[in-house]
């Protein structure tokens, strides 16, 4: 389990607000008290004005005001550090615990084929499930990569014109034997015949990191669906699941870099909380926009992206 932040943050915080309001009542009450005194010797000093004291009272009030401001302010930076860091920490445990796993499942099946003596069909099945814990640890090694680069805006996409049906066509014969390994169905309706401004890689990319959240948070059994629909002048990308949906709370949270849904996953991995951040990373690299949507009482979530179109070449030009 994670630590939950250090209570000696907000303890000391609450001490120094204490002892600030202690402090400032203090001066209050002294002021009030002094009025006289104050008045009488801001007459010697030459400062012709009455109720001097309420200016030497404001005055106080305002600093004490400011002090209580820096404190607060410097309570939730730390609080923000601590947080942050606590997910850094929890994001290692989470990718060593991913890359663990396809290496102990790699490890179990090349020791099954130096054994010997296995019929063509294990082999080749083994042989199957190495090539796919490998990929899956490529998956992994590459949003980290990626993630950086958007953290670090280093290295900008470099835009092309990308034709989305053939490009969707392809990667979805693809996608669809991986979910099928998963024991879930992929489902697509492209209607689309737009050209976008992007790259093959960053597409591919996003739809593989929006298919395998749609994939963890289903049931076995489940479905994967994928809808292309063009618009006026976007093309509208969908992404949908009928597991355990989105709670409310969270929906404007989930893209967040390291976040962590509470909703329980279909399988025992967690993830590593970088996969939707890298997503709408890359649409907003490719001038778009991402949304997740999930209702209450319903099963599923639905992830949207908005990609503007290119406009189609007139015929004679």
């Amino acid at each position: 389990m994670p630590r939950k932040p250090s209570t000696h943050l907000i303890v000391s915080y609450v001490l120094s607000l204490g002892l600030t309001t202690s402090l400032l009542v203090g001066w209050v009450i002294y002021i009030v008290r002094s009025q006289a005194k104050i008045n009488e010797l801001a007459s010697r000093v030459g400062v012709r004005r009455e109720n001097f004291h309420w200016l030497i009272l404001g005055i106080g009030c305002v600093l004490f005001g400011l002090l209580i401001v820096g404190l607060t302010h410097q309570m939730a930076q730390a609080l923000s550090e601590r947080r942050y860091a606590m997910k850094q920490e929890e994001f290692v445990s989470n990718i060593t615990h991913e890359m663990k796993s396809p290496l102990a499942a790699i490890r179990l099946h090349a020791e099954t084929l130096m054994q010997g003596g296995v019929s063509q069909q294990e082999h080749s099945r083994s042989l199957g499930y190495i090539l796919q814990q490998q990929e899956r640890m490529t998956q992994l090694v590459d949003n980290v990569l990626e993630t950086s680069r958007l953290v670090a805006r280093k290295r900008a996409l470099a835009l092309e014109e990308v034709a989305l049906r053939p490009f969707l066509e392809a990667y979805l014969e693809e996608a669809r034997e991986r979910v099928t390994l998963q024991n879930r169905r992929l489902f697509a309706k492209i209607d689309t015949s737009s050209r976008v401004l992007a790259t093959e890689g960053a597409l591919h990319r996003v739809l593989d990191n929006l298919v395998s959240n749609a994939v963890r948070f289903s049931s076995p059994g489940g479905e994967v669906r994928c809808l292309v629909v063009d618009t006026a002048d976007r093309v509208t990308i969908a992404v949908e699941d009928d597991g355990v949906g989105i709670p409310k709370s969270e929906l404007r949270r989930v893209f967040d870099r390291f976040y962590q849904s509470g909703r329980k996953a279909g399988g025992s991995r967690k993830g590593t909380g970088l996969g939707l951040a890298i997503v709408e990373g890359l649409v907003k690299e490719m001038n778009g926009t991402v949304r997740a949507f999930s209702q209450e009482g319903w099963p599923g979530s639905r992830f949207e992206i908005e990609l503007p179109r290119l406009e189609e070449p007139h015929l004679g030009q």
